[in-house]
C-alpha cells in the first residue's frame, strides 16, 4: 500500500486555503498535520477534519512540549495521554502519530524511548520517531526501535544521511529538501531513484511526505504518480 502527502495544507499551493480543498484537489491519499506540533487545536477543528477528511489518512505530529520540552520525561506522558484523547474523534482516519525529536536528544536517551513506549500496550505500529542526531542512525539502534514495535522515519534532507529504513515492514520518509532544509524542488530523477531503493526493500506499506513548502504538493503528486507506476510494472 502506498500513502504520499504533505506536511499540512495551508500554504500558497492551496487555492482554497482550507482543508477541504485539499482534500478534493491534491490528489493525494494522505497528509501529516504539524499545526500540533505548536499548539493543541480545538476540538471544533477536530471535528471539522473528520467531516471533511474522506479517505484521507492523518499522521499526527505530536506536541513539542512532548518531545522537545520534557523529552518524554516528567510530564510528557500526562500531556501525552490529554493529546491522544483530544484526537479521538479522528482516531480511526489516523494511521501514525510523529514523534520528532530535535537534535540534542541523543541515544543516551533510549531508556526514556523504553519506558514511553511501553510494548505492552502498543497494539498497532502507530508511532513513528524521527530523529535529527544522526547518532541514532545505527543497525543496533534501528532494531532495539523495531522491537518496540515503533516506526524508524527516514530523512531526505541536507544533512541527514539519504539511506531509507524499513522497520516491521513499515516505510515513513519525510521529505524536507537537499540544497537546503524546506526549498527544494525535487527532479524526476531523484524522485525515480528514491522510489525504487523504497520498493526494492519490499515494504508492506509506505508513507511519504513532503515538507518542502513551494514544491511540497508537485513533488507529492509526482512521487505517488512514479511509486504507483513502478509498481504496476514490478507486477508485469
Amino acid at each position: 500500500e502506498i500513502f504520499v502527502g504533505t506536511s499540512g495544507w495551508l500554504y500558497d499551493w492551496n487555492l482554497g486555503k482550507n482543508f477541504a480543498w485539499f482534500v478534493e484537489n491534491s490528489g493525494l491519499n494522505a497528509v501529516e498535520l504539524n499545526a500540533s506540533f505548536y499548539r493543541f487545536p480545538f476540538p471544533n477543528q477536530i471535528k471539522s477534519w473528520v467531516e471533511k477528511g474522506g479517505n484521507i489518512r492523518f499522521a499526527i505530529k505530536v506536541n513539542r512540549r512532548i518531545t522537545h520540552i520534557y523529552r518524554l520525561r516528567g510530564e510528557s506522558f500526562a500531556l501525552w495521554k490529554s493529546f491522544q484523547e483530544l484526537f479521538s474523534p479522528l482516531e480511526s482516519n489516523i494511521d501514525f502519530y510523529l514523534f520528532q525529536f530535535p537534535p540534542s536528544f541523543r541515544p543516551e536517551s533510549f531508556t526514556e524511548i523504553e519506558h514511553f513506549f511501553n510494548p505492552a500496550s502498543l497494539k498497532e505500529f502507530k508511532f513513528a520517531l524521527e530523529f535529527r542526531n544522526e547518532a541514532w542512525f545505527q543497525d543496533d539502534l534501528i532494531k532495539k526501535i523495531e522491537q518496540l514495535n515503533l516506526i524508524m522515519v527516514s530523512l531526505d534532507s541536507p544533512k541527514q544521511p539519504e539511506a531509507i529504513y524499513i522497520t516491521n515492514g513499515i516505510i515513513y520518509l519525510r521529505f524536507h529538501g537537499r540544497t537546503s532544509w524546506y526549498n527544494h524542488n525535487y527532479t524526476e530523477e531523484e524522485l525515480k531513484t528514491i522510489a525504487q531503493k523504497c520498493l526494492n526493500l519490499r515494504p508492506q506499506k509506505i508513507y511519504a511526505f513532503f515538507n518542502n513548502n513551494h514544491h511540497m504538493l508537485e513533488n507529492a503528486q509526482a512521487f505517488f504518480s512514479v511509486l504507483q507506476k513502478f509498481k504496476k510494472l514490478a507486477r508485469q
